[in-house]
């Protein structure tokens, strides 16, 4: 699908509730669109407190139905919330993206299975932030962010080029984590179409 094609299919009248790990790459996709969906992003603590994330939805749901809104949800299917986010999105007749988690919906399934071998698991720079921010806020001490990395040998930070990871960043990410960080050079190619699906077909 070209840029022309999906200036011409976009529309302002779809609410597209978001992860917020999505924030900088979705951004980056939806500059090709003419119009602009109305995008809720969602707390970061989402990912540490299921309870949390079913009110955020359905926060987000009850917002796009009082302005009578096509519902749309850029979430990982298979994260963890007190009712299964496909039931959620059957529920209120929206639309999701295919992937179980955040990973496979910026590379497709079989990229990220295939990266993720050996002990490896992959990061965005949103990540990051993201884990910084529990930290700060008190959710989260450095001993959990231990514990939940603790079975991988290797964190792998995907890098887009749309934002920065130098060596500083890397470097205090390796001492809060105590596992190897590296980087790999990464396209938005498969998301741009996952975009486009979710946000094109009828």
């Amino acid at each position: 699908m070209t840029n022309k094609q999906l200036k011409h299919h976009s529309s302002s009248s779809k609410s597209l509730i978001v992860c917020p790990i999505f924030s900088k790459e979705l951004q980056y996709v939806l500059a090709e669109y003419a119009e602009l969906p109305v995008i809720r992003f969602m707390h970061c603590a989402i990912h540490i407190d299921p309870e949390l994330l079913q009110s955020e939805l359905n926060d987000g749901i009850n917002r796009a139905k009082q302005k009578k809104h096509p519902l749309h949800f850029l979430i990982g299917k298979n994260c963890n919330c007190t009712t299964e986010i496909i039931d959620v999105v059957e529920d209120c007749g929206g639309k999701i993206v295919e992937g179980g988690n955040c990973i496979e919906t910026l590379l497709g399934r079989e990229a990220a299975q295939k990266l993720q071998e050996n002990r490896t698991t992959l990061m965005t720079p949103a990540w990051i932030k993201m884990i910084n921010d529990l930290i700060n806020d008190g959710r989260w001490t450095k001993e959990d962010i231990r514990i939940n990395l603790g079975m991988f040998d290797r964190i792998v930070i995907l890098d887009f080029g749309i934002e920065t990871i130098d060596d500083e960043m890397l470097m205090e990410f390796f001492d809060l984590t105590q596992v190897m960080v590296e980087t790999m050079t990464a396209d938005l190619d498969h998301f741009k179409k996952v975009i486009a699906k979710l946000l094109t077909t009828p």
